[in-house]
């Protein structure tokens, strides 16, 4: 930025010239622009992710933006902490975000870093081991300092379970699959079926799993869960 610097009867004026001097609107764009390319439509962006993001500014200064913004419609508040860019649908009427995509983001996952995952009944039903659909969705995750708190997303209630460790890419396959077994003599009786064991298979990774691995997450789990694993459909894949 250039400053010309004049004198007029001892008086000081600073006068700015150049294209430096950006047009309101421009600056804008420009900031929402940077939200867009960076996390995209209908994907919940948290405060502090802005804030990050607008780092040239101020935390108070981000705060009065997003409300300008929200008041024009630009970005939209989906509650406190978290904003989105609606997606219109095809008859043109602006999508709400949904619950699981922001409980997914805040306590499970983001990009390719896991630090969480569904659990307990919630796990049940999407292996297909029951056909009960929970009223509470439960979560182990890493993000939570209390031991266990419902909490309410987006209408949607969820029980959020803090981690007894820290959860992986790597372990995270193993950790749901143990909570499954910990969990199987007291819901299923009867043996599985194919589709079921084909879903555990996927829920475990796909292939062998490592014994060793599996046997360092076992200690987070009754003794059963692991003995329930090797006994049970899949116990083959532990090597």
């Amino acid at each position: 930025m250039i400053y010309h610097m004049t004198h007029n009867e001892n008086v000081e004026t600073t006068i700015i010239t150049g294209d430096e001097m950006r047009p309101r609107e421009v600056e804008r764009a420009e900031l929402i622009d940077r939200l867009k390319t960076k996390f995209g439509i209908d994907e919940p962006i948290f405060t502090e992710e802005i804030i990050t993001s607008w780092n040239e500014y101020s935390a108070p200064r981000v705060y009065q933006l997003l409300r300008e913004f929200c008041t024009d419609g630009t970005i939209t508040k989906y509650s406190y902490g978290v904003y989105f860019f609606q997606k219109i649908a095809f008859w043109g009427k602006p999508l709400s975000l949904s619950a699981e995509k922001v409980a997914k983001k805040r306590y499970m996952q983001n990009g390719d870093k896991i630090y969480g995952y569904y659990s307990g009944l919630t796990l049940f039903n999407m292996v297909g081991l029951t056909n009960q659909v929970p009223f509470v969705r439960e979560i182990v995750t890493m993000n939570e300092t209390t031991r266990l708190r419902n909490v309410m997303i987006g209408g949607r209630r969820f029980r959020i379970r803090r981690a007894k460790t820290e959860i992986t890419k790597e372990n995270a396959p193993l950790f749901k699959i143990l909570d499954i077994f910990s969990e199987r003599p007291l819901k299923i009786e009867r043996p599985l079926d194919r589709v079921q064991i084909e879903n555990l298979i996927v829920i475990a990774g796909g292939g062998r799993i490592d014994s060793a691995s599996l046997e360092e997450c076992a200690k987070f789990f009754p003794k059963r869960a692991l003995q329930n694993l090797k006994r049970s459909e899949i116990g083959y894949l532990v090597a």
